[in-house]
């Protein structure tokens, strides 16, 4: 029912993470360094004449030897002074951004004539293109990320190529180099360089992109070259679109991310559906306390900021504040790129259970763990009768200690909710031993069921839950 990624429920470690690809990351934002082709630390270096796009800064250094005969610069030349200065700043922070980002794919040596798709890939220690030539698919997909964690140098042998097809941009590429970075003579490599000591360009390269460096020196030797540009950036959507309630399909509104119904409750998880709802895609959830902006969309339920686990154009993952509690109806708009959407209302209730699934369907196999060994209480591990299990949920409405909106759930002491739930499986009533939100999590429940002893055994028993007169979805638990 629902194509495009969503946030979803990690049974394993109960962690909250994002459905497919756990590598799939937004653009890493470059602020200021955005307008410049080459940043250096201490020098820039041109030979060989021809021209670049875009400014070049260096700081703290002054040093730019524009080269016999002089390079064209179409653009401004920052030796030292405040902008420059700021440009650090601002490459430092995506260094960090794009150094700290999670669950990447290891690769390792030399990476030429492999093929890779969009997606956070990591090397411990050096990482080349020399072999063969290195293609980025972007599968169709004009937004697909690339970002490329490596340890120490990057070297790209003469003449070898890093060859874009599926659509994919070199806007959307970026290289975190931990040392220095070297694209040998007639190669060729999209992207923005982000290197910790420097860069060199050798005779006759082509960069399509930008080279910054913090603390060393970028060196381009542009014979043969018909230019050095900064990547066209993809223009963001002009007019975010809320959907309405209550229509089919992929357009929702705003519903229970768990069970994809409406009304939902204060304090839970929810997915909201439009258009141009964010500029690309963000990665993965980003770390409690959640942001209330994120891949350059904020939004607005009833007065107060919305924090976010997920965000794309077509689909955000927010949680609805606690502060609504009690209301009936709310309003809700977006402001994207500094664009307003239209104004749309969400439906509010107490409670309004929803169950995750593992297919993100609301149907099917749920999210429930079973306490004895960990994983989903599926075909491969079922649920013994007797024994407990751990159902994973949203909206189950008012706890204790109750956190703050977009802040995560205490240990100690825990949040519980203030109803108690009852929860069949099988048609038959289980004795319920927990229900709160999940330690460590925002706005996800955790309810804890010893599975009755008298029910039938089966790969798919059906499980419910029941709260303060509402009932969740259907799903089901595999029972040995």
């Amino acid at each position: 029912m629902k194509q495009i990624k969503k946030h979803i429920l990690t049974v394993f470690g109960c962690l909250v993470a994002l459905n497919g690809n756990a590598a799939q990351q937004a653009p890493v934002a470059l602020g200021t360094t955005s307008t410049f082709v080459a940043l250096a630390g201490s020098t820039v270096t041109v030979t060989g004449g021809g021209s670049v796009t875009g400014n070049i800064g260096i700081s703290p250094g002054l040093a730019f030897v524009p080269g016999v005969p002089p390079v064209t610069v179409n653009g401004t030349v920052y030796s030292g002074g405040p902008i420059a200065a700021q440009a650090q700043v601002d490459l430092n922070t995506a260094f960090n951004d794009a150094a700290g980002r999670q669950l990447p794919v290891s690769v390792a040596g030399n990476i030429g004539g492999q093929t890779l798709v969009a997606g956070l890939y990591k090397s411990t220690s050096s990482l080349a293109v020399s072999s063969g030539d290195l293609t980025l698919d972007g599968q169709g997909d004009p937004n697909a990320v690339f970002i490329f964690q490596i340890a120490s140098t990057l070297t790209m042998t003469s003449g070898r190529q890093v060859i874009l097809s599926g659509g994919a941009r070199s806007s959307n590429i970026f290289w975190q180099v931990g040392s220095s970075a070297t694209i040998g003579t007639t190669a060729v490599i999209h992207g923005t360089i982000l290197a910790n000591i420097s860069i060199s360009v050798l005779t006759g390269a082509v960069l399509d992109g930008r080279a910054l460096a913090q603390a060393g020196a970028v060196t381009f030797d542009t014979g043969g070259l018909n230019g050095i540009a900064i990547p066209v950036v993809p223009v963001p959507p002009a007019a975010p679109v809320i959907f309405p309630a209550g229509t089919t399909g992929n357009a929702t509104g705003t519903v229970n991310e768990a069970s994809y119904v409406s009304p939902v409750a204060a304090g839970s998880i929810v997915a909201v559906f439009g258009n141009g709802l964010a500029v690309g895609q963000s990665g993965s959830a980003p770390p409690p306390p959640l942001p209330v902006s994120l891949s350059q969309s904020s939004f607005n339920i009833g007065g107060f900021f919305a924090p976010f686990y997920f965000a794309s154009s077509g689909q955000v993952n927010l949680q609805i504040p606690w502060e609504l509690a009690g209301l009936a109806q709310a309003t809700i708009t977006a402001t994207v790129a500094g664009s307003s959407s239209n104004t749309q209302r969400v439906n509010l209730a107490t409670f309004a259970p929803g169950i995750y699934t593992t297919n993100m369907l609301g149907s099917g196999q749920g999210a429930i763990v079973n306490a004895l060994t960990g994983q989903v209480a599926g075909t491969v591990a079922p649920a013994l009768r007797g024994t407990y299990v751990s159902i994973y949920c949203t909206g189950l409405g008012p706890v204790t200690n109750r956190p703050a909106t977009g802040a995560p759930a205490q240990s100690v002491p825990l949040s519980i909710t203030t109803t108690q739930p009852t929860v069949t499986i099988g048609g038959v009533g289980a004795v319920v031993s927990y229900s709160g939100l999940a330690p460590t999590l925002v706005g996800l429940y955790q309810v804890n069921v010893q599975v009755p002893i008298n029910i039938a055994v089966g790969a798919a028993v059906p499980v419910v839950m029941s709260i303060g007169g509402s009932t969740s979805n259907t799903v089901t638990v595999a029972v040995q």
